[in-house]
């Protein structure tokens, strides 16, 4: 008895010898200042997420594993910005299970967004993330505006399809790149005035 005791204390101090080799690194660099975030900002703190930036986020991941993980994170922030879109019904047929016969349907109630979509990405970081989010709305228009930003951070817009006028009830910009978020609120900037 005493002797699976200690075995049990080896194990607990081997446990929390290793959870001392993963506290956070005292070196952590903490950003200078405070984000305005408002309440339409959503950050998420989904663990899959955290794991799949650091890979992107690290210099030696190779080209095509930047792309490939630019995609499953697109995902990811797709469903969490698409949660609050809404639905309408529309019928559908589906198959019965009831009997033997093949090809049998019975009617039924399915489900489609209800609003007008738009993906803006930002030239040409933003070009990775459309496939992905066409894949979760279909439907989406796509119109693309080429942003670089000057030696003192300010952005210029180079490229602009937007439409002259908003026929969208929704509208996603995708950029992977936000550093100082200006870019990204000159592209907002620019869809309020389509908007008006």
């Amino acid at each position: 008895m005493a002797e699976e005791e200690k075995k049990c204390d080896d194990v607990a101090a081997a446990a929390a010898d290793a959870a001392a080799l993963l506290l956070p690194s005292p070196a952590k660099v903490e950003p200078s200042f405070t984000a305005p975030y408002g309440p339409n900002v959503h950050v998420s703190l989904h663990p899959v997420l955290s794991h799949k930036l650091s890979v992107l986020r690290s210099s030696s991941t190779s080209p095509s594993s930047f792309r490939a993980v630019l995609r499953e994170i697109t995902f990811h922030l797709g469903y969490e910005a698409t949660a609050t879109l809404t639905t309408r019904e529309i019928p559908i047929t589906v198959p019965s299970a009831r009997g033997p016969g093949e090809g049998e349907h019975v009617d039924a109630t399915g489900y489609k967004i209800k609003e007008r979509v738009a993906l803006i990405p930002i030239m040409r970081s933003g070009l990775g993330m459309v496939d992905p989010m066409l894949e979760l709305v279909k439907d989406a228009a796509v119109y693309h505006v080429g942003m670089y930003r000057t030696k003192s951070l300010m952005p210029v817009q180079y490229y602009n399809r937007l439409p002259r006028k908003c026929e969208v009830d929704a509208a996603y910009v995708l950029d992977p790149l936000i550093a100082t978020s200006n870019t990204v609120i000159s592209v907002v900037g620019m869809l309020k005035k389509v908007r008006s």
